[in-house]
């Protein structure tokens, strides 16, 4: 252990495998992308924070005003995940239709971060969680990798049940009800023997700007995300929505698939009603006028494209990071517009509750700073259960055909990881068919 100054150290290897690994045994801990090529990992935690209407409340009572260490991007603060149903404690929401298979709110209280930068170790925080990190680093040296056995789609929704949903958000949208509404589906899996092999497996198949494996008491979650939903720095606050999806490996080929989604005037009109929606969001939080939008551009996945836009604010000095969160909370992107019909239509139109999915995947620092994902590309575990949405949103020139493709190619990656398959193969629930992934 190399001392960096009294509240962290730095210490080269081991893999960030390897550490992800010696963490399975721990009973609650988090591991991170930042989308800047670091990885946070924090375990050990402490007090809960379960769901209800204050749940914001205790989170901001549990937070310092001063990081340990405020060069690290989290020596310490709540970091874990909020649910898509947990915003109905900040906005007018559907109650949920029944129970998930995790809480509403897992969010938990650390003391320390461990940051990958490279082949070193930033470890920052209290002593105590110094003194644990760094036993946990040199207990990882010494682990070696466990058999992977793959897990399987235990049951694949109906597909005329999608396209019936899709066409049902069409008759609201023509009514003028809403302008978009976003419809998912929930694919049901047997778990593969070891979740951090899956999320590892899945991390090499497709990495993601915020991928994210967090475990708590035997619940599990693996996202994936390339969507980042809130960060607060500073007084400087930004959200970045993803609407406009296209395979790399189709029968398209990727150049075209790239033209077509940047020249597609459908993708475009729906990431400008998202855009509008969360500057409408931060403008509740942030100085009058210092809202503003940057250019559309194209986000490269290894198997898709994306559409996004940076939406960016000044924090107003009467606000911090958690009412940004309760102002932007659920993400505007995975509802649709305007958000509290959508919201209502979703709760009629999808018959589980999303539970993660939707939802936000991130941190609290101590200091004020702030970084949520967005929770797409999401799969909840408990047990030998799994439970992985996919979803796109509707517009009026939406074609039932190509959103129910498009939900497909959104899973992809995930089902390869985890079941070994390239597509959603026929069940019981799906009438036999089969459905490419790609």
């Amino acid at each position: 252990m190399v001392a960096s100054c009294p509240n962290s150290f730095r210490r080269t290897g081991p893999s960030l495998d390897a550490v992800l690994r010696a963490l399975e045994a721990e009973p609650h801990s988090v591991c991170l992308d930042d989308s800047e090529g670091q990885k946070i990992i924090t375990f050990a935690g402490g007090d809960l924070v379960e769901g209800g209407v204050d749940y914001l409340a205790r989170v901001r009572g549990l937070l310092q005003s001063v990081a340990t260490v405020p060069e690290h991007p989290f020596s310490g603060g709540v970091m874990g995940f909020v649910s898509y149903e947990a915003g109905r404690f900040t906005e007018r929401m559907p109650t949920p239709i029944s129970e998930t298979l995790i809480p509403e709110v897992g969010l938990r209280k650390f003391d320390g971060g461990m940051c990958l930068q490279g082949d070193e170790w930033w470890v920052a925080g209290t002593a105590s969680f110094l003194d644990k990190a760094d036993a946990l680093l040199t207990a990882a040296e010494e682990v070696c990798p466990s058999g992977f056995q793959e897990g399987c789609l235990q049951a694949v929704p109906s597909r005329q049940d999608y396209l019936q949903a899709v066409e049902k958000s069409l008759c609201h949208i023509r009514a003028g009800d809403c302008y978009q509404v976003n419809v998912a589906r929930r694919l049901d899996l047997n778990a593969p023997s070891n979740w951090v092999d899956a999320y590892l497996r899945l991390r090499a198949l497709h990495p993601a700007p915020f991928g994210a494996l967090l475990q708590d008491e035997g619940s599990w979650v693996l996202s994936n995300s390339p969507e980042l939903f809130l960060r607060v720095s500073g007084d400087v606050v930004e959200t970045a929505p993803i609407k406009g999806t296209r395979p790399r490996f189709s029968h398209l080929s990727e150049g075209v698939a790239r033209v077509e989604l940047e020249q597609s005037e459908k993708e475009k009109a729906e990431l400008t009603m998202i855009v509008d929606m969360a500057r409408n969001d931060l403008s509740r939080c942030c100085v009058p006028g210092s809202v503003t939008a940057g250019p559309r551009s194209l986000l490269d996945l290894p198997t898709l494209f994306h559409a996004e836009q940076r939406v960016s604010g000044r924090l107003s000095p009467r606000c911090d990071a958690i009412d940004a969160f309760a102002a932007a909370f659920p993400p505007a992107s995975v509802t649709g517009a305007p958000k509290v019909k959508a919201m209502e239509i979703i709760r009629a139109l999808e018959p589980v509750p999303r539970g993660v999915y939707t939802g936000a995947i991130g941190y609290f620092a101590d200091g004020g700073n702030a970084c949520f994902s967005v929770a797409i590309r999401t799969l909840s575990a408990r047990g030998g259960q799994a439970h992985l949405h996919v979803g796109s949103g509707i517009v009026a020139d939406s074609s039932p055909q190509q959103e129910l493709e498009e939900s497909g190619w959104k899973a992809a990656a995930f089902v390869q990881a985890l079941t070994g398959a390239r597509s959603l193969s026929g069940s019981s629930t799906s009438g036999g068919s089969s459905e490419p992934a790609y």
